[in-house]
């Protein structure tokens, strides 16, 4: 009973975030379910599927096949089906029932290609995990199966790594970052996962440089560092002030090779900020990148306070700085919300509506992985003076 929660409702699955990442691309995407779970990601998790639905299939499965592990039926009308629309590939992926008993998507993606003339990916999804997993998951298994990896690097060429709705909303976030780039003398060499296309996976290792936007993007520019060596920044752009801070630091990586994180941990003065170990602290709760970034963009704005960030969606410890938070149930960040360390605290507002945060100063920034449509309209755009004036009084 220790992750149950009351008052949140279920966070965006790992199966949501591979079908958000493979959403714009030419791809059949077939979730392994009884069809509960296909309508959770279309209706809850995808704010993109009202303006443009694609092809993603629930596999309808039944009883008798859990029961017996007949995977035949789900080969032949993938197959069929993919024989209808001609995508570029195949993606299948698995959900609570699949993982219980135990079925290899890998196995069937491979006997599906096998048995037709379209490359397929198997997806072991489970639906116990949370979002930021499958997105991770389609970035690694993207690449690996269709980046070129002899082609050489293009000058200021850059890969944008985690960009989804389930972090950044369906609204113009996406094109503002393409925009702020575009416009200070990069070329998108890919957007992922938005505003992309396959042709961008196939030629993902000529980048000059990546810059990862969220966790989710994370394992993606390890992987594409240890293997073509493109270096990253891990820095979501906020408001103009810290905007210009990343596009510098972007110039500076794309030149000198050096892998760089801001996290909001030095000072002007080049001295360590105080860590949320004191009472009075701010309190961030989102994705870790975007989180980082957001603490950096505040420091820049003149805030003093000791700045604190969690997440329930993985704590990389090379994006973290002392005191930063995985959050593992609701009743973990109840009792941090009733320690007396924070009186300040920015999150969704599903969070924020916690009986636990009443004494706190709260600023809404709804995650569309937590509370889905209820608030994905209300996600503001992160580029812009508008932020900027949110920043500083947010700094306050």
């Amino acid at each position: 009973m220790e992750r149950l929660a009351i008052y949140l409702p279920p966070f965006a699955s790992d199966y949501s975030g591979v079908c958000s990442a493979l959403y714009e691309l030419n791809c059949l995407i077939i979730i392994d379910d009884a069809s509960c779970c296909t309508r959770n990601y279309v209706t809850y998790d995808e704010p993109r599927w009202t303006e443009s639905t694609r092809s993603t299939f629930g596999s309808n499965l039944r009883t008798i096949e859990a029961v017996l592990g007949d995977e035949e039926r789900l080969i032949s009308q993938t197959i069929e089906a993919a024989q209808k629309l001609r995508p570029e590939f195949i993606a299948l992926l698995g959900s609570p029932v699949p993982a219980i008993i135990g079925r290899d998507m890998n196995g069937i993606a491979r006997e599906i290609e096998a048995r037709s003339d379209f490359a397929a990916l198997g997806f072991a999804t489970t639906g116990f995990s949370y979002y930021n997993k499958g997105i991770s998951a389609a970035h690694l298994q993207l690449f690996k199966r269709f980046a070129v990896s002899r082609i050489s690097t293009a000058a200021k060429h850059v890969n944008i790594l985690g960009l989804t709705p389930l972090d950044f909303s369906a609204n113009d976030n996406g094109r503002d970052l393409i925009r702020l780039l575009e416009d200070n003398g990069f070329r998108i060499n890919g957007s992922f996962w938005m505003q992309t296309e396959l042709d961008q996976v196939r030629c993902a290792a000529s980048a000059e440089v990546n810059l990862v936007v969220s966790q989710s993007g994370w394992a993606a520019a390890r992987y594409l560092y240890r293997n073509y060596g493109i270096p990253y920044v891990a820095a979501a752009p906020l408001g103009m002030k810290h905007s210009r801070v990343v596009l510098e630091v972007l110039r500076q990586t794309a030149a000198d090779k050096q892998n760089r994180v801001i996290k909001g941990a030095v000072s002007e003065d080049g001295g360590d900020l105080p860590m949320a170990d004191k009472a009075e602290a701010l309190l961030i709760i989102g994705d870790q990148i975007v989180a980082n970034s957001l603490r950096t963009a505040l420091r820049q704005a003149g805030c003093r306070q000791s700045i604190t960030v969690a997440s329930f969606f993985d704590l990389e410890p090379e994006l973290a700085l002392p005191g930063d938070l995985l959050l593992k149930s609701e009743k973990q960040l109840i009792k941090l919300l009733k320690s007396g360390i924070y009186t300040r605290m920015i999150a969704d507002p599903l969070i924020l509506g916690l009986p636990a945060a009443a004494g706190l100063k709260s600023y809404r920034l709804p995650h569309p992985a937590i509370s889905s449509l209820l608030h994905w309209q209300d996600m503001p755009l992160f580029i812009g003076e508008e932020f900027e004036k949110t920043i500083l009084s947010w700094s306050n």
